[in-house]
């Protein structure tokens, strides 16, 4: 008869000490297990009509709040700073809207990491309902953006019951008020619910549930991540997750923009717009929930994987940085376009120059010290003139505007302002009449003047108008009349 303990100390134990070290070295992707059907009954719920499209600061809102809440619970998330809700007031108008966000935690394991977080976020609420010929006509809301949020609470319940906790703490967060202008999130972050500049990653999870009609899963702004490649390779192949696109860029129209403007990198997760976007058509029965399971257990290992490494990325906020922008990013460039009219104002004579045509393109810089005040310097080309006794009057020169916006707080997605400053212009050039205007002895070259306008801004893209009139005339020799210009300008400014 064989000797069973020689046997195993001749064969089994190397056996096992080969596979233990080969595990340790080539460690395989965690092991989750995510039922469609949870998250169908999820968005079965968040997207019934009895929710009434779950409106910011609706008793539906609260009502979804209040489900969110419950399935923490008992997917084992444990509550935030000692409770599921994080409240705040929103001052819209004359109105005091009252929302609501739904965090929870699961702790991390790693003595060294475990007071760094990985927020993992979703918005719960959604477009409300209208009534239309005495019906109605409820905004549902499941891709947008039941099936992030039914996602966010089952990669919580993948991570807590994983039998191995997290390396960093991992934050599970319903965010309010996405829809009304990232209010939620934006006040995660301006409130420090946790301090920012712990926070090492967000991911939002926006639009989730249309992985077949979008051919795969997007992730907007995973190359800012040390190890983009094995997420984006490695881990997707292991779920059979097709990356269909994949960048650097932090999106603003989403709940990763607050994060972002304060240094945190942050990735957006979106199956695209394949569903009826922002229709009352976005319904449960539309959704790919066996698509959305991948999903979710691909975020499962994506989150864990990250919250072991050494490091995330290269962008981490500091407690200055996140104080001084206020939840703000600090400084943001621009370019920009306006068109309008132009014209001259003889002061001292009888007659006006008529308006023409007046154009500007160029950049700026959007310089925010506290929420309600912008300071923005401008480098612009101008085309403008008049309608000149002589003949038209065209000028080409650089100008460069100084104004002032004071504005609404805004909430990362809209702000309205009025603006008043002053601006520089320098002449290079021009006509009149056919001729070349004459800047040595008849023209000055150089000209001050003031401005002020209006205007709003919807995500990265401003819209307004503006008006500025000189101080100094276009003459040299003032005592043959003083002549200044006029002119009013429609503009439009991305901000990136």
């Amino acid at each position: 008869m064989l000797d069973q303990h020689r046997f195993y100390e001749h064969m089994i134990k190397p056996f096992l000490a080969a596979l233990t070290i080969f595990s340790v070295s080539f460690p395989l992707s965690a092991q989750f297990s995510t039922e469609a059907d949870r998250l169908k009954e999820h968005v079965n719920f968040l997207a019934s009509d009895a929710l009434l499209g779950r409106g910011f600061g609706t008793s539906q809102g609260r009502e979804a709040a209040g489900y969110i809440a419950d399935r923490m619970r008992e997917a084992g998330i444990e509550p935030l700073n000692g409770s599921y809700y994080h409240p705040f007031s929103h001052r819209m108008g004359i109105l005091n809207i009252e929302g609501v966000n739904v965090a929870g935690i699961i702790p991390g394991g790693d003595p060294e990491l475990r007071d760094e977080y990985i927020v993992l976020g979703a918005h719960y609420d959604h477009l409300g309902w209208k009534m239309e010929e005495e019906d109605t006509v409820v905004y549902n809301g499941a891709d947008d953006n039941a099936s992030g949020t039914a996602s966010i609470i089952e990669i919580g319940r993948n991570l807590a019951f994983s039998g191995e906790a997290p390396g960093r703490s991992v934050i599970i967060v319903a965010f309010d008020g996405e829809e009304s202008g990232l209010i939620g999130s934006t006040r995660f972050v301006q409130d420090g619910v946790v301090p920012p500049h712990r926070i090492r990653l967000m991911l939002s999870l926006d639009m989730v549930g249309m992985v077949e009609a979008n051919g795969g899963l997007d992730l907007i702004g995973v190359e800012l991540l040390e190890d983009d490649e094995r997420l984006t390779g490695e881990l997707a192949s292991d779920h059979e997750i097709r990356i269909s696109k994949s960048n650097r860029r932090i999106g603003m129209r989403t709940d990763t923009a607050p994060f972002g403007e304060v240094g945190i990198p942050s990735v957006h997760a979106f199956t695209g717009l394949e569903s009826p976007y922002h229709k009352p058509e976005d319904d449960a029965d539309k959704l790919d929930y066996e698509g959305m399971a991948a999903v979710v257990e691909y975020l499962s290992d994506v989150t864990m994987h990250l919250s072991r490494v050494e490091k995330i990325s290269d962008m981490r906020p500091t407690e200055e940085t996140v104080e001084a922008a206020g939840g703000k990013r600090l400084i943001r460039p621009g370019i920009k376009l306006g068109l309008g009219t132009g014209q001259h104002n003889y002061q001292e004579e009888f007659f006006q120059g008529k308006s023409i045509f007046a154009g500007e393109a160029g950049f700026f810089l959007q310089i925010r010290p506290i929420p309600v005040l912008v300071i923005q310097p401008e480098v612009l080309y101008e085309s403008r003139g008049s309608r000149h006794p002589d003949g038209r009057f065209r000028t080409h020169a650089i100008t460069a505007p100084l104004n002032l916006q004071f504005s609404s707080p805004g909430s990362g997605m809209f702000r309205s302002y009025f603006q008043v400053g002053g601006y520089y212009t320098y002449y290079f050039g021009g006509s009149v009449g056919g001729d070349r205007i004459d800047f040595e002895d008849t023209y000055r070259d150089q000209e001050f003047g003031i401005s002020f306008g209006l205007g709003f801004e919807i995500m990265n893209i401003q819209w307004g108008v503006c008006f500025r009139n000189g101080l100094t005339g276009i003459l040299q020799d003032e005592d043959a009349g003083r002549i200044v210009s006029e002119n009013i300008y429609f503009t439009l400014g991305y901000t990136f």
